[in-house]
């Protein structure tokens, strides 16, 4: 008879995500997983298969709980110019000194560790959901006259904006100079 589980997967899950997202890929360990939910290696590999299998669930999981806090209110269909700036606005104060993360799916990208091909598909299809959720936004202040610029090329601009501001956080960059940079990206926007 098997014995009954011990954890609470979705709350295994959530652990291993943060992990991952604090470490990496590349520093975070079987131990360290173990560690850090409690479940035993055995469980692991029961109910999330090899390390692999895990931080492609991660990542997913990342997707589906931490992005659409960011992105929701861009993907809103009435969503412009204020969201934009909200959202930008939000970054700053996202990441407070000691907790600067930055992206768990952007450091994923450029970790330079060759991903799953589930992982890639998500890498994906999460940067085309960023930028669909920003030109969303730029199209509907473009169409109230609230902005002058292209909607599109203002989308791929803001997509190497948060990357760029996201990458600065997690390299220790000095929170004035993540704040200018972002501030820089709103007046352009809006330009």
């Amino acid at each position: 008879m098997a014995r009954p589980r011990s954890y609470d997967p979705t709350v295994a899950l959530d652990r291993a995500m943060h992990l991952f997202w604090e470490k990496g890929y590349a520093d975070t360990s079987m131990a360290d997983l173990v560690g850090a939910t409690g479940v035993s290696r055995y469980g692991f590999y029961s109910e999330f298969g090899d390390k692999d299998a895990l931080f492609e669930k991660c990542v997913a999981h990342y997707a589906q709980t931490v992005i659409p806090r960011g992105l929701g209110p861009l993907e809103a269909p009435d969503a412009g110019l204020p969201e934009i700036d909200a959202y930008l606005a939000g970054l700053g104060r996202s990441a407070p000194s000691g907790t600067r993360k930055g992206c768990l799916i952007g450091n994923t990208a450029t970790a330079g560790l060759t991903p799953t091909a589930g992982v890639a598909d998500q890498v994906g299809r999460h940067y085309e959901r960023m930028r669909a959720a920003y030109r969303n936004a730029l199209a509907n202040a473009a169409d109230a006259g609230d902005i002058t610029g292209d909607p599109d090329a203002l989308a791929d601009f803001l997509v190497g904006v948060v990357n760029g501001c996201l990458a600065s956080f997690r390299a220790g960059v000095p929170e004035t100079s993540v704040q200018a940079f972002l501030e820089q990206a709103r007046r352009t926007v809006t330009a």
